[in-house]
């Protein structure tokens, strides 16, 4: 009897988040999911007048908006790992940002998330063709 497994792919960056799951016992067409973040981007904006004419400017918190652009980085994170079936043996995570690193490590700090990260590697911005046929040709590789 073939064991089979079930395998996903997830292209990301700090934009959004493709996942190609493939179930060796299904075969046929991977299913497909697109995930967009809410992460917010750009500097930090604000600062506020003194009531003095003339008065300095009060200077903006950097660290809480770096604080909130970590708390935002986290809940899509954990959006995306809800999105992996449970039943996942094997992860492979691409993507061109340092994004996948921080995913990659958001699943190993989880002691109840079991499939085996098998590969995290670089990769340029891909079209949803693309992202599926680098999945299928990794984990076709990766068998023979």
């Amino acid at each position: 009897m073939k064991n089979y497994k079930k395998k996903v792919g997830i292209w990301l960056d700090h934009k959004e988040a493709w996942l190609v799951a493939m179930d060796d016992e299904k075969g046929g067409a991977p299913e497909v999911k697109h995930l967009e973040s809410e992460i917010e981007w750009g500097v930090a904006k604000g600062g506020a007048r003194s009531n003095t004419p003339w008065g300095p400017q009060g200077g903006i918190s950097e660290n809480s908006h770096e604080a909130r652009r970590k708390q935002e980085e986290k809940r899509y994170f954990e959006s995306l790992i809800r999105e992996i079936d449970p039943a996942t043996d094997e992860i492979f995570i691409f993507g061109p940002a340092e994004a996948k690193l921080g995913l990659k490590h958001a699943m190993e700090s989880l002691k109840n998330f079991h499939p085996e990260i098998v590969s995290v590697q670089s990769a340029d911005s891909m079209t949803q063709n693309q992202i599926v046929a680098r999945v299928r040709d990794f984990f076709s590789e990766k068998v023979a």
